[in-house]
């Protein structure tokens, strides 16, 4: 006869093994991504394992510069993760072929008519820079954003700034106080490719509307009129001081995003995505968003007025060709993946604030009040008359951030500098 204590222990042991067994029986899915923040994604990843207790999640979440270096390096090893976050156009693009059509999948999770869940913007935008011929979706969207500049209320303030700049002059003007009061006038990631080329979007939005929509998607009309007068206002940028000295070597991320948030910076450009701050910091202007506030980049015309909000995907997600080497992780990745988008993972972004919503229905909890509703609402109905905010040619994209660093760093003129982003969407068009 076994005493008691033996067969305690025995029953312990056979709970152990079930334990570990269980364990070894959940599939792995591997996710990396710049955003959302790290400690949003963290509460993202319980929040989906407590729902899927079978799958385990291992997110990494790094610096946007610092995830798109680590995933050129894994796309060219071919060892990318199950799931990776993108920005629409030329990210997309540029990871497509190591990329899962997704058309299929989102039929299996949304049904035959899953497209009506997201704004035709978005799905437009999703499928930025395919080939001809190519309607697959290789990422789908989470959330969406509108581009602006923020500006510190407090620094204006104390600077003798009592509203946001109406014209580039007055941009200018600002800077100068900001930079005499204290602050960093305008702060630039120059060092960031993305926000160089945003910020000329934003300036060439007002000037030659046409001109941007067909370059985003192609065409080779970098040597038009209205596309030379934005690079010769980029210019003045640096020629007139208005950003920072080094601006060219800086980066938006987090170096520009964390001075902002401890009140050195006067103005920057970000975007909708600024409001995740509020779960980020017990700095009452942060949390409740009152510190700080936005505006479009100002005319740059005489009687003209500021730039038309730009916006779209803000990050979409992917499912890697590698996330295929078993139908376990295959599945496990999908469930995931549609949890990032329509379920909880999502749900947990939106309620940080991290952006706008990309599936229809889904709404911050507990509601929004005060000047943070203001700005949240503000933004939705941006959101839905933007227009595209990406380059959807990886080769055209790389060309027009190299160039507009070259305007920055006096190398070469704007003439120069167009010139060759045309011969680039030239060559590419052939």
């Amino acid at each position: 006869m076994w005493s008691w204590l033996q067969r305690v222990a025995v029953g312990l042991a056979c709970a152990a093994c079930f334990a570990t067994a269980a364990a070894a029986a959940r599939v792995t899915v591997t996710v990396w991504s710049w955003s959302p923040v790290a400690p949003t994604m963290k509460r993202m990843v319980a929040a989906i394992e407590r729902s899927h207790p079978d799958i385990r999640i291992k997110a990494m979440v790094e610096s946007q510069p610092a995830y798109l270096a680590a995933l050129k390096a894994a796309g060219a090893s071919g060892t990318l993760p199950d799931l990776i976050g993108l920005p629409p156009g030329a990210y997309t693009q540029e990871y497509r072929p190591q990329l899962q059509p997704l058309d299929d999948i989102a039929a299996d999770a949304w049904g035959d008519d899953w497209q009506t869940n997201f704004a035709s913007a978005l799905l437009i935008q999703a499928r930025l820079g395919n080939p001809k011929g190519d309607h697959q979706f290789y990422m789908l969207p989470m959330e969406a954003e509108v581009l602006n500049l923020w500006y510190n209320r407090a620094a204006f303030a104390k600077a003798g700034i009592a509203a946001p700049p109406a014209t580039f002059d007055e941009l200018v003007a600002d800077a100068v106080k900001l930079r005499k009061a204290g602050f960093i006038g305008f702060y630039q990631g120059g060092g960031t490719g993305l926000f160089d080329n945003w910020v000329f979007m934003q300036i060439a939005a007002q000037i030659d509307l046409k001109s941007l929509l067909a370059a985003e998607n192609g065409a080779p009309v970098w040597d038009q009129p209205g596309m030379l007068a934005a690079a010769k206002i980029w210019q003045r940028l640096f020629t007139d001081h208005v950003v920072q000295p080094g601006a060219l070597s800086a980066q938006q991320y987090p170096t520009g995003a964390n001075l902002f948030a401890v009140g050195r910076v006067g103005m920057i450009s970000l975007g909708s995505w600024w409001l995740q701050e509020t779960h980020l910091s017990t700095d009452p202007a942060l949390v409740t968003m009152e510190g700080y506030g936005k505006f479009f980049f100002p005319a740059v015309t005489p009687g003209g007025g500021p730039s038309p909000p730009l916006g779209g995907v803000d990050i979409g997600w992917g499912l890697t060709k590698n996330a295929a080497r078993s139908p376990e992780i295959e599945e496990a990745a999908t469930i995931v993946f549609k949890e990032l988008i329509s379920g909880v993972g999502v749900q947990v972004a939106v309620d940080q604030l991290n952006d706008l919503p990309a599936f229809s229905g889904v709404e911050p909890s507990p509601p929004l009040n005060g000047h943070l509703r203001n700005l949240f609402d503000a933004y939705l109905t941006e959101l839905a008359r933007a227009h595209p905010h990406q380059i959807g040619d990886p080769v055209i994209f790389s060309a027009l951030a190299a160039n507009l660093q070259a305007i920055g760093a006096g190398t070469k003129t704007p003439e120069a500098a167009l010139a060759a982003v045309q011969k680039v969407a030239e060559s590419q068009a052939d």
